[in-house]
């Protein structure tokens, strides 16, 4: 037999080989997603046999995030600011509170993340949620699509809430609020995750059979009166130090008809978060 043939020979065997492997790998995903459907669907029966109705809206399906670490960046917390109110002057107030002043407004800025700023001449797109994204643009934050609320007169004058995001995702305590009177921005007042991601940790969250078990088990420990699962969403809670330093990590959001019930996605601990 010669080299060539030999070589062709190596070559069909090897293709052999990776397509017996990718079968074999095709199977198993197969297999492990018909068990985790079957899973879910077994959980839902049982959630039915308590009481508790699954909306066929739910989305039920497993997703991941990882554990975001985050850093305060003065600097870059000064430009932005400078977007709305003009170049600052800054001084420090202790506690690590930065006071900003500029042409066209003040602010605080806290190393928690919580802030709040006065503005005197800020941008004005005609509809108040229109101004609120843009101003949420220019101050580095990423918002949910949907405002958490929008309560705004035929004066337009009124509030406009958005959730704070990272990478797609709801931060359940960061949104931000901003105050029109006459259609015109006055106020902003919130918490946002601080400027720079430090670093992103992959970690085995619960998985949707897991958390939909808690959830029946904190119902029925606390007693709560609950019929319907509308909701079932992965969002990040934030905890944060005064000196600037914090952590996203991914917390299932179970809405109900009882209200919204929240899960460490890593631990399974119930979240106190409104």
């Amino acid at each position: 037999m010669d080299t060539r043939k030999i070589k062709n020979f190596i070559v069909l065997v090897l293709l052999i080989v990776n397509a017996i492997l990718l079968a074999v790998v095709l199977t198993d995903a197969v297999r492990e997603r018909g068990l985790s459907s079957g899973a879910v669907e077994g959980v839902a029966d049982i959630l039915a046999a308590n009481g508790i109705d699954v909306s066929p809206e739910a989305d039920l399906s497993e997703r991941s995030l990882a554990v975001v670490e985050m850093r305060r960046d003065t600097a870059l917390e000064r430009q932005l600011a400078e977007n709305l109110i003009g170049e600052c002057s800054v001084s420090d107030l202790g506690g690590n509170i930065l006071h900003y002043v500029g042409p066209n407004g003040q602010a605080n800025f806290r190393g928690t993340g919580s802030f709040e700023m006065q503005v005197y001449d800020g941008p004005n797109e005609g509809d108040p949620l229109d101004t609120a994204r843009r101003c949420a643009r220019e101050l580095g934050l990423d918002t949910a699509r949907e405002p958490l609320d929008y309560d705004i007169d035929e004066r337009l004058s009124g509030t406009v809430e958005l959730a704070c995001s990272y990478g797609g995702s709801r931060i359940l305590n960061c949104r931000v609020s901003f105050t029109f009177g006459s259609g015109e921005l006055m106020m902003i007042i919130g918490t946002r995750s601080p400027d720079t991601a430090v670093s992103e940790s992959d970690v085995r969250l619960l998985d949707v059979p897991t958390v939909l078990l808690r959830f029946l088990a904190i119902v029925t420990e606390s007693g709560r009166v609950c019929s319907s699962l509308d909701t079932l969403e992965l969002c990040y809670s934030m905890t944060a130090t005064a000196a600037g330093e914090a952590q996203l990590v991914p917390v299932w959001r179970i809405g109900t008809d009882a209200g919204d019930f929240f899960i460490n996605a890593v631990t399974g601990a119930e979240e106190g978060l409104v």
